[in-house]
């Protein structure tokens, strides 16, 4: 982005514009913000299955609270607060949504479209009803951060789910997800935790394919000789 210097040349009676700041520039790609749509893709899916969980609704479990779509009836959101602002959750959209629009920049995963946002807005999106006007989709640099405030609550929540149901119920989720015929299943559970992490803290971030390939190389390599 451009930063706007004050021109000199003005008379001094005429106040100079301010600078406007200049927007970091993002450290991913958009190979990542890819592999994070098709992270979003699959937990739309497990979500899902956590609310029909045979010991009771897991997302009510977790704390969230259940209220009626404003938009496609006969649906139900799920709004839990988060990081100075609010996580809430559709069948057909999930975000975050700050306080303050200057507190910083909200989060938008629209399942039709196949697609994240970034936004500012404080309101949770009506599900079904956008307003694209209002959405990014093409700057990183905003992505970016919008899309790892979203991750490290993910990652928290993905970690209560192990503790509380253990490894198999994702799993289970993963598979029937596969065997849908129009599933597109990710990351198996525990290299989609993995990768989520790594996004939410920031750090070396590797594409998808890459850590999948890196985990069948480990299991491939020969045992270590420690005599």
């Amino acid at each position: 982005m451009k930063a706007w210097l004050p021109n000199l040349r003005e008379k001094a009676a005429v106040p100079a514009r301010p600078a406007k700041p200049v927007r970091a520039a993002a450290s991913l790609t958009r190979g990542h913000l890819n592999d994070l749509t098709k992270a979003m893709g699959q937990q739309m899916f497990f979500w899902g299955r956590d609310v029909l969980h045979v010991s009771g609704n897991l997302l009510l479990r977790h704390g969230f609270e259940k209220h009626e779509s404003p938009g496609l009836k006969g649906t139900s959101c799920y709004r839990k607060a988060w990081a100075g602002g609010v996580i809430e959750l559709h069948g057909a959209c999930a975000g975050w949504y700050p306080l303050r629009p200057e507190s910083g920049i909200g989060f938008l995963f629209v399942r039709t479209d196949r697609r994240c946002y970034a936004h500012r807005e404080v309101q949770p999106a009506i599900p079904g009803q956008y307003d694209y006007d209002r959405l990014v989709s093409g700057d990183l640099s905003l992505l970016e951060p919008a899309g790892r405030v979203f991750s490290e609550w993910l990652v928290q929540y993905e970690s209560w789910i192990c503790q509380e149901c253990g490894a198999q119920h994702r799993q289970e989720c993963h598979a029937m997800l596969s065997r849908l015929p129009a599933g597109q299943p990710w990351l198996s559970p525990e290299l989609a935790l993995e990768w989520l992490r790594l996004f939410a803290r920031g750090s070396s971030v590797p594409r998808a394919h890459a850590l999948r390939g890196q985990r069948r190389e480990l299991r491939h390599l020969p045992p270590r000789n420690h005599g």
